[in-house]
């Protein structure tokens, strides 16, 4: 069975750590992601998913309100989608304004 196959699901895997032991398992993600295994990073600290990420989905309360590849948006435009609504977005009004 290829490696491609399987899937890595890790919840706030860095919430508890220290900066040290989370660079150890932001290094670890991107060794498994190199290694073909499709990760899922379920975590609040945008700091800590970006530098790994292809993709980045953003919930809330469990529904999905933005799904973007990292090379379309930054930190600070997904930080504006969590705190002011997907509505609220920059990009979203920058859009509008062009439409």
């Amino acid at each position: 069975m290829p490696l491609a196959w399987w899937v890595l699901i890790l919840d706030e895997p860095t919430s508890a750590l220290s900066v040290h032991e989370t660079n150890k398992v932001l290094s670890y993600i991107n060794e498994a992601r190199n290694r073909g295994l499709s990760v899922i990073f379920i975590t609040h600290n945008l700091y800590h998913v970006y530098p790994v990420a292809d993709k980045i989905i953003v919930l809330e309360h469990g529904r999905k309100v933005g799904d973007f590849r990292k090379e379309e948006t930054s930190v600070e435009e997904l930080m504006d989608i969590i705190v002011h609504g997907i509505e609220g977005d920059r990009r979203a009004k920058k859009e509008a304004i062009q439409e």
